[in-house]
């Protein structure tokens, strides 16, 4: 069989389809490293097609609901004040509730001054909510910020500027997201692979014909694509018959790892 074949194929021929295990069992370890990687760049593909589909929308929205109410202000080195005169504002959206509160007649905030709100700026600092009772406060004037290069001596901030930070985090987000994304992942693989390599050292005692530690590996690499690709089965298609514990993912691996090792055993020929 076509090795090739049976290594692109096995996040869906792993479950039923013997020359994938035949083949690795036959394989130098590098098999399962390539196909470790091959899996990470998979998983970086479906993440970012899941981005892409369901989060992105639902953020540019937001931003885009941002850019239309969103207050305009005006930074000087001395701190900020709302464009239109008044010493505040609220932007509150209709689903997620108050998001920012604006009050430039206060100086220290506390829980209660900020209500639901998770962020609250003054004329001098920001302060955010970073978990129940816990509220860290920025210094935003031109002091605080303690700058290298020469501040400019005014900067309007409105809804465009937000967009325009938005845009250029997305550009560099979207550069960098995958280079990361394919690191961990590939990593992830790599070190719960070997740990399920240890049981497969318990299942090779099972064997007729042992294999050294590399095809074990190997047959591990592949056979614990089955929680892989049941995983994204339930990312991609939420559906609640297919959920279930985690713990139930490492059962289906053991599962198929030990169905690895039969279906690759020669059994010794009685005379």
């Amino acid at each position: 069989m076509n090795k090739i074949f049976t290594f692109l194929t096995a996040p869906v021929t792993a479950f039923f389809y013997p020359p994938v295990y035949q083949d690795a069992a036959k394989s130098s370890v590098g098999r399962g490293v390539l196909y470790s990687l091959y899996l990470a760049g998979l998983s970086v593909v479906l993440v970012m097609m899941v981005l892409s589909a369901r989060v992105m929308p639902r953020v540019d929205a937001f931003i885009d609901w941002t850019k239309l109410n969103m207050p305009a202000m005006v930074w000087t080195p001395e701190g900020l004040s709302l464009e239109n005169g008044q010493t505040s504002a609220v932007l509150t959206h209709p689903r997620l509730g108050t998001i920012i509160s604006f009050d430039m007649t206060k100086t220290n905030v506390t829980e209660a001054d900020m209500g639901k709100a998770y962020v609250m700026v003054t004329a001098k600092k920001i302060f955010l909510r970073r978990a129940p009772g816990q509220i860290e406060g920025r210094d935003i004037t031109g002091a605080g910020m303690r700058s290298s290069q020469q501040l400019p001596p005014r900067v309007r901030i409105n809804g465009d500027i937000v967009v325009k930070m938005y845009q250029n985090i997305k550009g560099a987000m979207a550069f960098v997201m995958p280079f990361l994304m394919i690191i961990f992942f590939f990593m992830f693989f790599l070190v719960a692979n070997l740990f399920y390599s240890l049981v497969g050292l318990l299942f090779n005692l099972m064997r007729s014909e042992r294999l050294r530690y590399g095809a074990i590996f190997n047959l591990t690499c592949f056979a614990t694509t089955a929680a892989f690709t049941l995983t994204w089965l339930r990312v991609l298609i939420p559906l609640r018959a297919l959920n279930w514990p985690l713990v139930l993912n490492v059962v289906i691996n053991l599962v198929f790892m030990f169905f690895a090792f039969k279906v690759t055993d020669k059994k010794k020929e009685t005379v």
